[in-house]
């Protein structure tokens, strides 16, 4: 192994220690500090100064985006009018390692006046942060993984995994389900495989491609041609589904000599096409068409009493982004 990559398994190897003993050693305050956030009626604010602010960030982020609504709050634009953005009802998370940042400590006394609850995240049991917290969590770190016992690393990492953990906790006594993380993430694609739905992305009402059993060869093909889906439905007087009529059917049937003009929707249809119904998530469709033994890329959508309500094609499934 290069010395390189023996430098970089030691700083793993050292993080990795930091997590282990941070597990063996968790702080049992933990279920306190869940429990205040939990029963508050108020919003979650985090903040923390450099490196720690890094962390706080995106401990409200995901806070945010699991079912807790929260926010970070720079502790020095706090003292210039941002501290106003605290309620009563609210509670505090305050990460510093060594708990005596002058900018973070300046923060407490406003927290107390305007009567939030405060959650300290720190290494330093005996710091200014951890004796005027509400609920203190110890984090206590072994080594950092910087060769010079200076930069910031297995202490963040340990109050991300610090902050993560509460989030989890909260997400799971909430019971924050996938519908919810989709209506929190609309954009890109996991948001997108959660929240569309199958009637999202079919064609439909007009744009439907729909004939009766007795139609004509050339009615099928204007149909399959003006909707430009590549297939139609074949419905009864009723709009129940009774076939489904694909390109790969009409060529069928002429590569076997049996096509002409004269034969209806009904000779020419598939009588047990796959479809799908209302409802279905537009991932798990395009998933379903194309892990059948022979794919598919168009297929009939169906309500709980089979009328055809829309054509779904593969093509519009994947322009989505899936």
């Amino acid at each position: 192994m290069s010395e390189i990559l023996d430098k970089i398994k030691k700083a793993v190897s050292i993080e990795v220690d930091a997590i282990k003993h941070f597990q063996e050693t968790l702080d049992p305050n933990f279920e306190e500090a869940v429990k205040l956030i939990l029963n508050s009626n108020g919003k979650v604010i985090v903040t923390g100064v450099g490196k720690s602010g890094d962390i706080a960030k995106k401990i409200s982020s995901t806070l945010s985006s699991t079912g807790t609504p929260a926010i970070f709050l720079h502790p020095t634009d706090s003292a210039h009018g941002d501290a106003g953005l605290i309620a009563k009802e609210d509670v505090v998370i305050a990460i510093g390692k060594s708990g005596e940042s002058d900018e973070l400590i300046a923060l407490i006394p406003t927290i107390k006046k305007i009567g939030a609850k405060l959650i300290g995240i720190t290494a330093n049991s005996k710091s200014k942060l951890a004796l005027a917290c509400d609920v203190t969590l110890i984090t206590p770190i072994l080594q950092e993984a910087c060769p010079l016992a200076l930069a910031p690393t297995s202490s963040t990492t340990i109050a991300l995994i610090a902050g993560d953990a509460i989030a989890m906790a909260l997400m799971e006594l909430k019971n924050f389900q996938a519908d919810d993380f989709a209506l929190y993430h609309p954009a890109g694609r996991l948001g997108k495989r959660l929240s569309l739905d199958i009637e999202d992305v079919m064609r439909s009402g007009e744009n439907n491609a729909v004939v009766k059993p007795d139609a004509d060869l050339v009615t099928i093909l204007n149909e399959i041609t003006t909707k430009r889906l590549g297939a139609v439905g074949v419905v009864d007087d009723n709009q129940i589904l009774i076939g489904f009529i694909t390109d790969f059917d009409i060529r069928k049937s002429l590569v076997q000599g049996s096509l002409t003009k004269e034969k209806t929707a009904r000779e020419i249809m598939n009588p047990n096409p796959s479809s799908f119904p209302l409802g279905m998530k537009a991932y798990d469709v395009l998933v379903a068409m194309e892990e059948r033994t022979r794919p598919i890329s168009v297929a009939p959508i169906t309500d709980k009493e089979n009328h055809l309500v829309g054509i779904v094609l593969i093509h519009d499934l994947l322009q989505k982004g899936l």
